[in-house]
């Protein structure tokens, strides 16, 4: 298997992530009899997992085929695992609480930004002041793509403001640091410890809860792989923008 040409070719993802990639893949190496997996050995080694820690073996397999140029080969029912049906999320409320335990500007801002946005924790931490555009931070996302991620119009200025004293990245620790620190100040606020990611499917849900449609909210998640171009509709005023702005500003039609 080429493990490590895979692992090269990927960009966008955190150091944990790899790691975990890694791990997975070289297990499978184990098991495989010639040079690559077959579908059988596949599922005969995502068998043995439980659905807790299922999920991440089968992204790592996902993601090395689709390197490889090949089809998931197994249907949606197979190896379906919890975090395929409801992903892990926390009210609206909760998020605001670990944002008020924190107690100085840049852990607010690292909350603050990575819920407002809906974002992956690497996207994130690519965000310089030079990339904040009136309608969002361009970011690159997983696969090296740079993208707008769109904010309501009034959250622009607060990004703004706070990259005024920056230089270079706004969050320019490592993953393990803001994993850590989001874990601290759930514990302070007194709620169970989440991940980054955790707060990007509690950003969906409350989004969803007030009333986004699933389609525009597909392209605020950037679920859906898009061109280096798409940003520049959101730039000048798209769908997703446009309804971003009516949500937050409580149903009102903004000009």
């Amino acid at each position: 298997m080429k493990v490590k040409r895979f692992l090269k070719s990927i960009d966008g993802l955190s150091d944990n992530t790899k790691r975990v990639y890694h791990n997975t893949l070289l297990m499978l190496q184990d098991v495989v009899k010639n040079s690559e997996p077959t579908d059988s050995e596949i599922e005969q080694f995502l068998t043995k997992f439980k659905p807790t820690t299922l999920y991440r073996h089968k992204a790592a397999i996902k993601a090395y085929l689709e390197f490889q140029g090949r089809q998931w080969p197994f249907t949606s029912r197979r190896f379906r695992s919890p975090r395929d049906v409801a992903p892990k999320s926390v009210p609206r409320q909760v998020v605001d609480e670990i944002m008020a335990a924190a107690d100085n500007e840049d852990d607010y801002m690292f909350v603050w930004t990575l819920f407002t946005l809906g974002c992956r924790i690497s996207e994130l931490m690519s965000i310089t002041p030079e990339n904040i555009t009136d309608r969002g931070p361009l970011v690159i996302r997983k696969g090296g793509n740079e993208t707008l991620l769109v904010m309501f119009k009034d959250h622009v200025p607060i990004l703004k403001k706070y990259a005024m004293k920056k230089k270079g990245r706004l969050f320019p620790h490592n993953y393990s640091y803001y994993r850590k620190k989001l874990r601290d100040l759930c514990e302070k606020a007194g709620h169970k410890a989440l991940t980054p990611h955790v707060l990007r499917h509690s950003r969906a849900r409350d989004l969803r809860e007030r009333g986004m449609e699933l389609d525009t909210l597909k392209d605020f998640l950037h679920h859906a792989s898009i061109t280096t171009t798409a940003r520049y509709t959101m730039v000048d005023g798209g769908a997703v923008a446009n309804k971003l702005d009516k949500i937050e500003s409580g149903g009102r039609d903004v000009v």
